[in-house]
């Protein structure tokens, strides 16, 4: 698959082991709970979402990332984040 590129001035996003360890330490800190809803949070389903996204200038430090569960969380917050943009505009 083609990986997409980053929007100018966006953070780099970490890939690879050095994110798979980073998404276990982030997760761990949270109790393997969701951060909006406290569901269990497994890490073949859910994600390790960016509070600050990189392409708002956010960093791939721990304080900027928090275990979502996928749904309903992350697509809410990822559709919050859209409405955000479209009514900036």
């Amino acid at each position: 698959m083609k990986t997409l590129e980053a929007k100018a001035g966006a953070t780099e996003r970490v890939r690879g082991s050095t994110w798979m360890r980073t998404r276990e330490r982030v997760a761990l800190a949270h109790g393997y709970r969701c951060a909006r809803c406290g569901r269990v949070w497994v890490s073949s389903r859910d994600q390790i979402d960016h509070i600050v996204p990189l392409e708002q200038g956010g960093s791939n430090d721990e304080s900027n990332l928090q275990p979502l569960c996928t749904d309903p969380c992350h697509k809410l917050k990822t559709a919050e984040e859209q409405k955000a943009r479209f009514e900036g505009y």
